[in-house]
């Protein structure tokens, strides 16, 4: 659980057909946690450090949201609130009723302050509804020339939301923000009620780079986009769902080897028919290390220390058992995202719709930010992306001349960096 705050930095605010397998599925998981009293430091498949607490504090502090009177309303309220807090002895809470179609406040820099070469970071607390969309907008230094920044989020508890762009109006100049205003939209008819703390600045990297990611291990992930892959030399991350491995449909066990071999990494994807939202606890803890497990016995430890949440969903606890077993976690939504301050919750883009996913690739090169393309099947069948339009993507990555990670190499590079 997130808790308590730490000062850091100095500066300034500013398909083909399945073929069939002889391969056996594994069993069904067991989700048998050996000793829930157990603390999971002890547990020889825990990480060293909780990448959450690690990097929740990096950079510097933008806005604290200890003086209130610094912010004005546009739609919605917002009230002071000493209770439920990030760092610091306040929050702000705001809040929008059945009447209003959002809530929105804001704040105004007289003179403009320069985040030109900074990613930004809210500290936000979902209370109502259990998700939506949080949103941040840079006027630079007008409405005319504006800046969207935005985040999807679930009710978990405090999360540190890295704000990636969505929309560009005019030709913003980031050297001279004149307002940042932050809003939650509903469309009226129902209640949002959520808490703000900690606007935060960190470096922004020196390069876009493209992580790209397919869950289920779907069979088409190793017949036809791993080929594809690797006529660009291009590696890319599977999330695997253990008790899956050896159907027909799926990726064999020997083309998982395959894959690895060649720099792809296999993480886990401990994916049951309820989310994990509706898992208890325990549950969830066990889920979580059965899935790492697996991947450990089966000699997958590159990726064994990174997660792909089940249907992209998560909760407080579910938040805080992965952070015992893993440094990275990935979500369902999200677009491109900046320098990580919330390790767990990662953000993705839909690979199956071309047109988003190029956006969010030139938003990935244009801002110095990470893109994380979804995809599950690549056979056209559905809402599945088609071989051809899997391909027109990766040359357009090739294009734009951005650097390919996986969870394994992206980890590496900023494991350090706080």
């Amino acid at each position: 659980m997130l808790s308590g705050c730490v000062a850091r930095g100095g500066e300034p605010a500013g398909t083909p057909s399945v073929p069939p397998t002889s391969e056996s599925p594994v069993p069904t998981p067991r989700f048998s946690y050996d000793d829930p009293s157990v603390d999971a430091a002890g547990d020889p498949l825990s990480v060293a450090f909780n990448s959450r607490e690690r990097f929740r504090d990096a950079g510097w502090l933008v806005d604290d949201f200890e003086d209130e009177r610094l912010w004005g309303t546009f739609a919605g309220r917002y009230a002071v609130e000493e209770d439920v807090v990030y760092c610091g002895s306040q929050s702000l809470r705001l809040e929008a009723t059945p009447d209003d179609e959002r809530v929105w406040i804001y704040r105004t820099f007289d003179g403009g302050i320069d985040l030109s070469d900074v990613d930004l970071s809210l500290a936000v607390n979902l209370e109502t509804p259990d998700t939506e969309g949080i949103t941040v907008r840079l006027a630079a230094p007008d409405y005319d020339n504006t800046l969207l920044l935005g985040r999807h989020v679930w009710e978990a508890g405090w999360q540190r939301l890295d704000l990636g762009p969505r929309r560009v109006t005019g030709s913003p100049d980031l050297s001279n923000v004149t307002e940042i205003s932050i809003q939650l939209y509903t469309g009226g008819g129902t209640t949002a009620r959520f808490y703000v703390d900690s606007l935060r600045a960190k470096p922004r990297a020196d390069a876009g780079k493209v992580m790209i990611t397919f869950d289920d291990n779907t069979r088409s992930q190793y017949d036809t986009a791993y080929p594809i892959l690797e006529s660009h030399g291009f590696a890319g991350v599977v999330g695997v769902i253990p008790w899956t491995v050896g159907s027909s449909h799926r990726i064999p066990r020997s083309g998982m080897d395959e894959m690895v071999d060649s720099g792809w990494d296999m993480v886990s994807h401990p994916q049951r028919s309820d989310s994990f939202r509706d898992l208890s606890p325990a549950d969830q803890r066990a889920s979580i290390r059965e899935s790492k497990a697996w991947l450990v016995e089966n000699g997958f430890e590159r990726g064994a220390d990174f997660i792909i949440w089940p249907y992209g969903r998560y909760d407080e606890s579910a938040l805080d058992a992965a952070s015992d077993y893993h440094y990275l976690g990935f979500v369902t939504v999200g677009g491109p995202t900046g320098a990580i301050s919330d390790p767990q919750i990662v953000g993705r883009t839909n690979g199956d719709d071309v047109e988003k996913a190029k956006q969010a690739l030139d938003f990935a090169a244009q801002y110095n930010q990470l893109a994380v393309l979804m995809y599950h099947d690549v056979t056209g069948k559905g809402r599945s992306v088609s071989p051809a339009a899997f391909a027109e993507t990766m040359d357009y990555v090739d294009e734009l001349g951005l650097d390919v990670v996986t969870a394994s190499s992206y980890w590496d590079s900023i494991r350090d960096s706080v």
